[in-house]
């Protein structure tokens, strides 16, 4: 069926990102809008990376370098993001409810709109709801 083979093409897509994760290639491919929840990018070095819109929810991003990246309305919802750098980085109208920040570097970065609702902050408290 359509489904089961739309099934098996996203587990194929998601290998070849994990390999292009592994090879530093990822940073150079489009990847606006890609459904990526629940993927581990832990340490992945993502400076520059368009991630517009992308689906990150509960993705593992720990330690990742996401330097001057394009995150701008991305589903970050629930994410592991301890430690991670955002140096610059457009997070305008990303969702980052629940998602962890502990002493993960926003300097720089841009997070006009963004949703921290209950997003537990670098310095480790938790964001008041709105």
């Amino acid at each position: 069926t359509l489904e089961r083979q739309l099934k098996e093409f996203q587990g194929e897509f998601r290998k070849v990102i994990m390999w292009a994760v592994y090879k530093d290639l990822l940073p150079l491919w489009p990847m606006r809008g890609a459904n990526l929840t629940l993927a581990n990018f832990s340490g992945a070095k993502f400076s520059y990376i368009n991630l517009s819109g992308a689906n990150l929810s509960g993705a593992n991003l720990s330690r990742a370098n996401l330097t001057l990246a394009n995150l701008e309305g991305a589903n970050l919802s629930g994410a592991d993001l301890t430690l991670a750098n955002f140096s610059y980085a457009n997070l305008t109208l990303a969702n980052l409810t629940l998602a962890r920040l502990e002493g993960a570097n926003l300097y720089g970065a841009n997070l006009e709109g963004a949703n921290l609702e209950a997003a537990i902050m670098p310095d480790g408290e938790r964001k008041e709801e709105a």
